[in-house]
């Protein structure tokens, strides 16, 4: 009896003098929420070894990449996963003495995150007081894109956009940007920022009353309309499809549009007359 209780302190005293045994392996969860794009977690969880000497510290590490976390207790949060990517998990125990063999692999997970922030966007303004804005669907993080946000530098926001594009009506000749998220089940990605753009103008049709004059240098706008009774001045430009009146007197300088149509009597010098001079029926007259 005597032999047996010696024999039994000696392996106690060696025990002292060793590395924590190995921990039991438990289970890996995949955590998404709140992690930026290619930097997911997974929570894993294990049993310490209770015989030998306890460990002051256990390590959880990832496969692949080799991401650990290392902390006093289960359960371990690893970070920086790689989206949409499968991982496995092992855990070691560490005391004073040293580092304990690896458990086995935990189950298999997949990493999700938000998604990536949109990479392609552009945004154009062609009609009057409205902006078009479009974007290619950025990577899913693993989690498939449920919508998009777009925020407007002057204030507006426009939520749950269920397409790559949104027309936004904006007061024209006015200047702004936009901040456009992706959204999934984890959250939502950075923001891409388009812009800025100003809104097109367009200026109603102007129409002139009769007996119009113009004055020298007039530019007229898209669509004019000319009265009865019109009298160009010199220079003047006629926009595209300007419609010439009964009577209308062509100065000098005079730039005929596209589709220009000519009234009855019209008439143009060439060349042109010189100032103070006017053209009549084909001729400058002062």
């Amino acid at each position: 009896m005597a032999s047996s209780k010696k024999t039994g302190k000696k392996s106690q005293a060696a025990n002292d003098f060793l590395a924590p045994f190995v921990p039991t392996i438990g289970t890996a969860t995949n955590v998404g929420t709140g992690r930026a794009y290619n930097n997911g977690a997974a929570t894993v969880t294990f049993t310490a070894n209770v015989d030998g000497q306890p460990a002051t510290s256990y390590t959880a590490t990832s496969s692949p990449g080799g991401y650990t976390a290392s902390g006093a207790s289960s359960p371990l949060t690893v970070t920086g996963l790689q989206s949409a990517t499968a991982y496995t998990f092992t855990v070691t125990a560490t005391n004073a003495i040293g580092t304990s063999s690896a458990s086995s692999a935990s189950n298999s997970i997949t990493a999700t995150t938000v998604p990536q922030t949109i990479q392609t966007a552009a945004v154009t303004s062609t009609v009057a007081n409205r902006d078009d804005l479009t974007w290619t669907a950025p990577e899913t993080g693993g989690s498939a894109i449920t919508s998009y946000t777009v925020t407007s530098t002057d204030g507006p926001s426009y939520t749950g956009i269920l397409v790559t594009s949104k027309n936004i009506d904006e007061t024209g000749g006015t200047s702004q940007s936009y901040d456009v998220y992706a959204l999934n089940a984890n959250g939502t990605s950075l923001a891409k920022r388009i812009g800025p753009v100003t809104t097109f103008f367009s200026p109603p049709a102007f129409f002139a009353p009769p007996l119009f004059f113009g004055p020298p240098g007039f530019f007229a706008p898209p669509l004019f309309f000319g009265p009865p009774g019109f009298f160009a001045p010199p220079a003047f430009f006629a926009p595209p499809l300007f419609f010439g009146p009964p009577g209308f007197f062509a100065p000098p300088g005079f730039f005929a549009p596209p589709s220009f149509f000519a009234p009855p009597n019209f008439s143009v010098c060439r060349p042109a007359c010189k100032a103070p001079y006017y053209c009549v029926g084909g001729g400058c007259i002062v």
